[in-house]
């Protein structure tokens, strides 16, 4: 016994201490595509990140409020930052081995190498310019015109604007001076000369007439404006006395900028088919501007880059087929020209073109580009050109994404049905000529390849190698891991990514023109309306039906009105009938010509702010109010939460410790409605019966931050959500934090006991026979905020769920296994045995972060708005696609991975040890046989 329990001690050792991810296990089934937004073209720039560096990074700050250095090579991300919210305008600056940003009120530097915080400082007020002076030294123009000097992050000095009414526009930095340019307005332009040593200002005022729709452009060396609607151009050259000098701008101009260099500036015209440039030169000593060249026209939607090299001045013009052009400062001869390995297809502009330009000996020049393009629905993607020749691209414009839907691939075994239907219509002979031909076509095509692949997929097989997938295309793998997310951007394009080939992109479609994207209003929702069919509702009152495998358009029809909202009905088989609600509620079905078999009941919002069923008829599509649901005065409704399209349950009790069961309170038409109140600052739940308006359960939080995210997330029988819960509620103390509750709903609080419908074969919900739930509740506090709640779906719903939370502020989410958040945890006492066996937990109001449960690992996501999932083949396996900023997609396996192998089963050791059975029978075999007959021999004689 002894020895015994040393044996058995020896090999619990052996075992794994945690549950947890190996680090060679980590980013083999997830997928991360790191995005930063549409480029702003004055914060873009190439910069050695180093003095003695020997290579150039690109900085950029996008739209998203996002910093971010790119490595040309490659166009991978070497870091990034999010500075804002996500939809503020900002500024970025290149300094002497940092890169200096501001967003918002915040300036911050960052070393350019690793993006490392340097310094920060944060103002009373926006920041609408700065500039730096030298080294880290900058000069902020605030939007109450003040001019701040800031040094290592401390202000050295500052000086207040002229006139509180003067609009700030720029800054520029010559010398020893600090020029800010001012918009007075019906007067002109002001430029306030302020010392960069004393912040001692002077002021001087030229007579401008400035539009909304003009330009001001400043640099070092001149500002540049518009005037009077883009009719006329005035240079000023500063640190001169001279008179600002003024060009007319021709005809048709519909839109005008500048690029400029110490010595050069370039006027870039548009038109609404051309484009071109005239080039000037900058002489500081006379103050003047001279007419250098100009540049013949060509396509519009085009970009200039002015580059500084040494002691000259490079000009590389791109067009939108990719074409690029390459010129000096003194002349218009082309020094080069690139032609593209392929032309950029349909409707581009380009939106800027940030170059870097290297001479080389016998007059060679290596170029290097990065253009931000916009195409109709895809805006901000970006690629870079070496010479011409494209190197990389980056799809920026899916950080913009604002639904999705999945998209079940087709089973191998369809292939053979199909065929197998052919074969069904004709005659026997016929079949069968058909079969034999249809084998030998087999044989032919894939025979070959199989027999020649039966050596590496033996070796493969035992030695745990990846097993490269064999079906591609619209054709699932075996374990249904390849799914299609087809995903709507803001702007109004469509894209399908195979979320089992980490995300790569399938096709592209755009549902807008550039005539229409003004009046596009987005897309409301994308449903799976038939296998290998997406139907597509835009808000505009537009239905598109797509084939989601091949990206092209079978079906575009207006659907009559403005959409409010719509739902997918669940009829049974191929194709599924899409309800869409229209202004004045008026109902249309989708596709065209669909009908509904009986009466379906729908919840929409009122013009009110109130919430209402209707009853639609199934013949005439007339709609009858039912119920309604009208807030306090003070509330109005936050969020309406339901449970997902495919939510299987697979038992209808809570099987307990002791062998009771506790019923499940099962209604498909669970409704969750969060309401919040500003004027109390309280956050109210109701649960819904959809069909009938009743609430069968209700929740007032009071001391709720109503500013903060309020989210939620329901299945089977129960809900879960978060909101922000103040210090004192009612002038008693309360816990301040993150608030998680979890509220599940059941037949009785009695196990064994059902509800009066058990026995009922048919019940009205309108007839109020639908029974009560006991609520079971328990509130936790979090760490951190939660933006977004999802839940894991498998197959048959026998899995263990888990609830994923999104996590800005560590750039994160993490899997909550649900059984962590049972309601029915005991309070202030440890379980007893009962309890240990259901696997009940002693309550702890304060839920902790375990790092092995964030299914990104290292990965940081940044900007995720949305989590959906979708059950695998596997009923282990669920698979997630997070979207919204980054794209981000994993598989997980709540219950463990309890249907298939895993990596580290030895297939080499299974067989090793069969083999030495084999052998160990063998020898023992005769050893037993002769033992036998002796022992028979002894028996006779006995």
């Amino acid at each position: 016994m002894r020895l015994f329990s040393r044996v058995l001690s020896g090999v619990l050792l052996l075992l794994p201490a945690v549950n947890a991810v190996n680090k060679d296990e980590a980013y083999q089934n997830d997928w991360h595509i790191a995005l930063i937004g549409a480029s702003i073209p004055s914060s873009t720039f190439f910069h050695r990140p180093v003095l003695d560096a020997k290579a150039s990074l690109i900085y950029t700050l996008t739209s998203r409020s996002i910093l971010a250095a790119i490595n040309p090579r490659d166009g991978s991300i070497v870091w990034r930052h999010l500075l804002g919210d996500g939809t503020s305008q900002g500024v970025s600056r290149k300094a002497e081995g940092a890169v200096i940003a501001a967003v918002d009120r915040d300036v911050k530097a960052f070393d350019a190498v690793d993006g490392k915080l340097i310094w920060e400082t944060t103002f009373a007020e926006k920041v609408k310019d700065l500039q730096v002076i030298g080294g880290s030294i900058v000069a902020v123009l605030l939007e109450n015109g003040s001019v701040v000097k800031v040094s290592e992050g401390n202000i050295a000095w500052e000086s207040p604007a002229a006139d509180s009414r003067d609009i700030p526009q720029s800054l520029s930095i010559q010398g020893n001076n600090v020029f800010g340019f001012y918009q007075q307005p019906s007067k002109g332009l002001r430029i306030a000369t302020i010392s960069a040593e004393t912040g001692k200002l002077s002021s001087s005022s030229i007579s401008a007439s400035i539009q909304p729709i003009d330009r001001v452009h400043s640099s070092a060396s001149i500002v540049a404006w518009t005037e009077n609607s883009l009719s006329q151009i005035k240079f000023l050259v500063l640190g001169t006395k001279a008179s600002a000098i003024s060009v007319a701008v021709p005809e048709g101009i519909v839109d005008v900028k500048f690029q400029a260099s110490d010595k050069t500036i370039l006027v870039h015209y548009e038109t609404e088919d051309k484009s071109w440039a005239e080039v000037y030169g900058i002489d500081r000593k006379k103050g003047s501007v001279n007419s250098l060249y100009s540049l013949d026209a060509k396509t519009a939607r085009s970009a200039f880059s002015v580059t500084e090299s040494a002691t000259e001045t490079y000009i590389t013009w791109t067009l939108p087929n990719g074409e690029g052009f390459l010129y000096g400062s003194k002349s218009a001869d082309v020094l080069d020209s690139y032609t593209p390995d392929s032309e950029n297809p349909g409707d581009i502009s380009v939106l800027s073109a940030i170059s870097e330009v290297i001479p080389k000996m016998d007059k060679k020049y290596a170029v290097r580009t990065f253009v931000a393009t916009s195409s109709p629905g895809f805006h901000g993607n970006t690629y870079l050109t070496r010479n011409g020749k494209s190197v990389w691209s980056r799809p920026e414009s899916l950080v913009s994404v604002t639904a999705s839907a999945w998209v079940e691939l087709l089973d191998p075994a369809e292939e053979v049905a199909e065929e197998l239907n052919v074969e069904g219509h004709k005659n026997v002979v016929g079949a069968y000529v058909h079969r034999l031909t249809r084998h030998a076509q087999e044989l032919v095509t894939y025979g070959p390849d199989w027999f020649t692949n039966i050596p590496k997929r033996v070796m493969d097989a035992f030695l745990s190698n990846e097993i490269r997938e064999e079906k591609d295309g619209k054709w699932r793998d075996l374990f249904g891991f390849r799914k299609y997310a087809v995903v709507a951007t803001k702007e109004g394009g469509l894209a399908a990514l195979d979320v089992g080939k980490k995300g790569a992109i399938v096709w592209e479609f755009s549902l807008v023109t550039s005539k229409d994207a003004g009046q596009w209003e987005g897309v409301q929702q994308i449903y799976e309306v038939s296998k290998g069919t997406v139907g597509v509702v835009t808000y505009g009152g537009i239905y598109y039906e797509i084939d989601a495998f091949e990206g092209k358009v079978l079906t575009k029809e207006a659907i009559g009105g403005r959409v409010k909202s719509s739902a997918i009905l669940g009829r049974g088989g191929k194709s599924q009938v899409v309800m869409v609600v229209l202004e004045g509620d008026k109902i249309a079905l989708l596709p065209p010509g669909s009908t509904l078999g009986e009466p379906a009941y729908i919840v929409v919002r009122g013009d009110a702010g109130d919430l209402k069923g209707l009853r639609v008829d199934n013949t005439t599509l007339a709609t009858v109010k039912t119920w309604d649901f009208v807030p306090q005065s003070t509330e109005k409704i936050h969020s309406i939460v339901n449970r997902p399209a495919h939510d299987p349950i697979a038992s209808i009790g809570k099987v307990l410790g002791d062998r009771s069961v506790m019923y499940k309170y099962i209604n498909n038409n669970l409704l969750t409605v969060i309401t919040t109140d500003q004027t109390h600052s309280s956050a109210s739940i109701y649960i819904l019966e959809s069909v009938s308006g009743i609430i069968l359960y209700s929740a007032l939080h009071v001391g709720a931050d109503t500013t903060k995210p309020i989210t939620a997330t329901m299945s089977e029988n129960w809900l879960v959500y978060t909101y922000f819960g103040s210090e004192e509620v009612n002038k008693e103390p309360a816990a301040k934090g993150y608030h998680l509750v979890v509220s599940e709903l059941f037949e009785h609080h009695l196990p064994n006991y059902r509800s009066p419908l058990h026995p009922a074969k048919t019940y009205s919900a309108l007839a109020g026979s639908i029974g009560r739930p006991h609520v079971c509740s328990q509130s936790y506090i979090f760490p951190t905020e939660i933006t977004s709640l999802g839940v894991t779906t498998t197959k048959q719903g026998i899995t263990t769920r888990e609830v994923l939370a999104l996590m800005p502020w560590s750039s994160s989410i993490i899997a909550l296994p649900k059984r962590l958040l049972d309601p029915r945890r005991p309070v202030e006492r440890e379980p007893n045995e009962a309890e240990r066996e259901e696997g009940l937990m002693k309550y702890a109001p304060a839920l902790e972060i375990d790092p092995r449960s964030v299914i990104n690992h290292k990965q940081e996501l940044l900007g995720i708005t949305d989590i959906v999932t979708t059950p695998a083949q596997l009923e282990s396996t669920s698979i997630i696609f997070a979207y919204g900023g980054d794209l981000f997609g994993t598989r997980v396996t709540p219950s463990m991975p309890f249907d298939v192998l895993g990596k580290g089963f030895s297939k080499i050791q299974l067989v090793g040890t069969i083999l030495a059975l084999g052998v160990g029978v063998g020898f023992v075999a005769p050893m037993v046989r002769r033992k036998q007959i002796n022992q028979r021999w002894l028996d006779l004689v006995g």
